[in-house]
């Protein structure tokens, strides 16, 4: 069975990186918020020096974490894979939020900054730690390999395969990724296991029998959504989902039009 099968409504709502408007994105927090309000997580994985799955969107730190305070010395960018999962266990992934109060919702009263600083330090999670928490709370996940260029794609294949194979009693979990080659070698060595291919600034050529080869989803960002054939997608089983809008009435439009998930930020 597909991940997309496992669902009993027509459209789904994804909280992208957890509910990241109230919440420090990629963060337990951040998932913990989110249950109840989507029909599904979706969070960014990278390795750490050491090969530990570290939950982060960017490939360097400066953005979400006190690195720059915690480790004032050393080569910048601060790249998540330069350090082992002890150096990043050590970073605070939570107190950016309040300084910057990227969506406004603290200044809105959305989210109380006292609620957030109660929280803090938030640690980076590794992907065992959220799996384990998809399974307690049985929240389906969309987890997103990010695209390591200094690692062989049969590493970052296998190395995924090991988590994700030694896990218990999981919820239905989609893998995606911008980078196609490591779907192709997950799909090789696990054909059972649902893959979605990823796209910004343009369709693959020959759309249709590209997909079919990568796995059972296409998701795009919102740029792409109505340059997509997408019921020439859904004849052949490929589900599609458009990445990121927060809008109700903008998201109404995109299911209208056939995209069975919706990727947002802000949840209800």
């Amino acid at each position: 069975m597909g991940f997309y099968d496992t669902f009993d409504k027509e459209h789904l709502i994804a909280a992208h990186r957890g509910w990241r408007a109230i919440h420090p994105e990629n963060t337990l927090s951040a998932f913990e918020a989110a249950v109840g309000h989507c029909d599904f997580i979706e969070l960014d994985i990278r390795l750490s020096r050491d090969g530990e799955w570290i939950v982060c969107h960017d490939e360097s730190l400066e953005r979400t974490t006190d690195v720059e305070e915690r480790y004032p010395e050393g080569y910048r960018p601060r790249r998540v894979i330069d350090h082992t999962l002890a150096q990043l266990r050590r970073l605070d992934a939570g107190s950016w939020f309040v300084k910057r109060d990227p969506f406004g919702t603290i200044r809105t009263g959305a989210i109380r900054r006292e609620a957030i600083e109660a929280l803090l330090p938030q640690r980076l999670p590794t992907l065992r730690e959220v799996l384990d928490f998809a399974r307690d709370k049985r929240i389906p996940l969309n987890i997103e390999i990010k695209d390591m260029p200094t690692l062989g794609y049969r590493e970052v294949a296998q190395r995924f395969l090991e988590v994700y194979e030694t896990a218990n009693r999981l919820p239905p979990i989609l893998v995606s990724s911008f980078n196609h080659r490591y779907l192709r070698l997950l799909h090789r060595l696990r054909p059972t296991l649902p893959l979605a291919a990823l796209a910004e600034g343009c369709h693959p050529p020959r759309l249709v029998p590209y997909l079919r080869e990568l796995g059972e989803a296409y998701h795009v960002e919102e740029t792409l959504a109505d340059s997509l054939p997408i019921k020439c997608l859904q004849k052949v089983g490929i589900a599609c989902g458009v990445f990121t809008l927060n809008d109700p009435g903008s998201q109404r439009i995109r299911f209208d039009q056939g995209f069975r998930t919706v990727f947002a930020d802000r949840l209800g």
